[in-house]
């Protein structure tokens, strides 16, 4: 009987008294004593449901600073009646400021916390405070964090380069052999109707939440950012492509488009001699044509082999741009450091202390292989027929 008595959840909060928090934005304070400044975007449910909305905003930013990230929420909580809960934060915005100072600490934070999850999206606010990209209101979304995450994974279907980068991914990568993790940037473009609702009212937003470049890490410190050719040729080395588009230029003002898809990479280390191993980076991929508004025969197989050998080359010249990015932050967050270990652990052992300076020379190569599979609803353009 006195078994029974003792049976439930002695730390147990009803829901009527948590605060569901969506979104955590980390700013750099101006002293040490507020060196955390946290903003913490909660849902009003009310105003979510609609059965009891005021017609306020649906979610609400609480602010606080400290010394210490559990100080800044411990500040936080004075301005809210309920509890702000961290189990279902789905975006974590950290300042470039910040992250140019190192993110270690606080992502030990993030791990070591029971409450929130390993699966949460990491951002880094670029040029802006990173409180800015939880006050701009969308149209798609009442809640802004949830927009972010669905604008993160309709670009890593569509575009190619940004993907899902989660705590866990972040904490993996700083622990990376002589490199560090890559994040994904946002920033908000416009901001003349931050934090309001009116920017929504016109037919062309005045504020717009972007997912842009990718953020270089050397251990946990941001080193530079990647775009172009050298945030795709990073993400093709790192094979998080789910497609992308390429463009293959034909002649003066005559161009190509393909889908490509099916990306499977392999980085094999030649390292019998760790301090000059050999690199090769394996690239397989499949190719759809997509729009080839000229005179081209596409039923004649050298052609569709030629632009074949033509989409290679720029795939292989993206390779090239991000390898020469990586060279230049000094940061092997491609993994070639990861790959002599796994080839070589005795060998790596005599060369991590200075694998910068043999990351910065030693020999890559790349094999690229391309099939065109199809060309789609059609075969040749109208325009070859008309030139018949």
């Amino acid at each position: 009987m006195i078994i029974l008595s003792l049976t439930g959840c002695w730390d147990s909060v009803e829901l009527n008294r948590r605060a569901i928090v969506s979104g955590v934005a980390i700013d750099r304070g101006p002293t040490d004593e507020e060196k955390y400044v946290l903003s913490f975007q909660v849902i009003i449910a009310d105003e979510i449901s609609g059965e009891n909305a005021r017609g306020a905003s649906p979610v609400v930013v609480y602010k606080g600073s400290g010394r210490t990230m559990f100080e800044a929420l411990a500040n936080a909580s004075r301005q809210t009646a309920r509890f702000l809960s961290l189990g279902h934060i789905r975006v974590i915005i950290i300042s470039e400021k910040f992250a140019r100072e190192g993110i270690k600490d606080m992502m030990d934070v993030f791990e070591r916390e029971s409450e929130t999850r390993l699966s949460s999206y990491i951002f880094i606010s670029k040029g802006q405070p990173a409180i800015e990209s939880l006050t701009t209101m969308t149209a798609f979304g009442k809640i802004p964090a949830n927009d972010l995450v669905e604008k993160l994974q309709t670009t890593s279907k569509q575009y190619g380069y940004n993907y899902r980068m989660e705590v866990d991914d972040i904490v993996r990568g700083i622990q990376l052999p002589g490199g560090g993790p890559i994040v994904n940037g946002v920033m908000v473009i416009g901001g003349d109707q931050q934090g309001s609702n009116d920017s929504l009212k016109d037919i062309k937003p005045k504020a717009i939440l972007r997912v842009t470049d990718l953020a270089a890490f050397k251990e946990d410190k941001l080193k530079g950012w990647l775009q172009g050719d050298e945030a795709v040729g990073t993400s093709l080395i790192k094979n998080e492509i789910t497609q992308i588009p390429e463009v293959v230029s034909i002649g003066e003002n005559e161009y190509v488009s393909f889908i490509v898809y099916l990306s499977q990479v392999h980085i094999h280390a030649e390292a019998k001699d760790p301090e000059h191993p050999i690199i090769t980076i394996y690239i397989s991929e499949q190719a759809g044509l997509e729009e080839s508004p000229n005179a081209l025969d596409l039923t004649d197989p050298k052609v569709v082999n030629n632009l074949s050998e033509l989409l290679e080359q720029n795939i292989k010249d993206k390779l090239h741009a991000a390898v020469s990015a990586a060279r230049s932050l000094k940061s092997d967050y491609l993994g070639f450091g990861e790959a002599v270990e796994r080839e070589n652990p005795r060998g790596w052992k005599q060369v991590k202390d200075h694998w910068d300076s043999i990351f910065a020379t030693c020999e890559i190569k790349f094999d690229v292989d391309i099939v065109v599979r199809h060309t789609d609803m059609r075969n040749n353009s109208f325009q070859f027929n008309n030139i018949r």
